[in-house]
């Protein structure tokens, strides 16, 4: 590895939208997305989550400003650094994942260390909406899916704080409506604390779900 770069950011989302925006800034690839919990019950989102990306010093250092201004401008940036040459032991931790753990997925690797596929290509946009609690989840991707022509791609359910992150797949107009549509359904029943559309996702990203053309 020439070169870690590592990002921490409250929600899945900004966390998301953070390595998409770092790997079309540059040419990086994202290895992994890790979590842990913020002490503080005041924090803006109840997750805090680390993307690491890596490729040549220069790359990465790009890449990482790219994604931090992103987060600082959202208000949800914690850290960044990027290390030069890591050694051994710390690429192995580098490449420790912490998502694609549930029913979605199954055909994915989960560990990209050593990995020697390629990211995949799309022609579609994904919506993404995290809220705190399950029933607040089906209800706004229920509203999700009669609002537009979208289909369920991920739910990732088990980063804590009661979290749910839906992430549907449509044309950049559908994913916009279901993500509205979505939120607004769900918020009466439990906190939003993320939503985002992402047009043209960067296969970097695209790589950690699991989904159907």
């Amino acid at each position: 590895m020439n070169a870690l770069g590592m990002i921490e950011v409250y929600s899945f989302t900004t966390a998301v939208c953070a390595a998409d925006l770092a790997a079309k800034t540059a040419d990086v690839k994202v290895i992994a997305f890790d979590r842990t919990r913020p002490k503080s019950a005041d924090a803006p989102a109840p997750l805090v989550m680390q993307v690491k990306i890596e490729g040549d010093n220069a790359s990465v250092k790009e890449a990482i400003s790219a994604a931090k201004a992103y987060a600082e401008d959202e208000d949800m940036y914690i850290i960044s650094h990027v290390i030069p040459r890591p050694d051994t032991e710390t690429e192995k931790m580098a490449y420790l994942l912490d998502v694609n753990k549930d029913k979605y997925n199954k055909k994915l690797p989960k560990t990209f260390l050593g990995w020697e596929g390629e990211a995949p290509r799309v022609d579609f946009s994904i919506g993404l909406l995290e809220i705190s609690g399950m029933v607040a989840a089906i209800v706004g991707l229920d509203a999700m899916a009669k609002a537009a022509d979208v289909s369920l791609i991920h739910s990732e359910k088990r980063l804590g704080g009661r979290l749910v992150t839906l992430i549907v797949k449509g044309s950049v107009s559908s994913v916009k409506a279901a993500v509205e549509a979505g939120a607004k359904a769900a918020a009466p029943l439990g906190q939003i604390h993320g939503k985002a559309v992402i047009a043209s996702p960067h296969g970097e990203i695209m790589k950690y779900f699991d989904y159907e053309d």
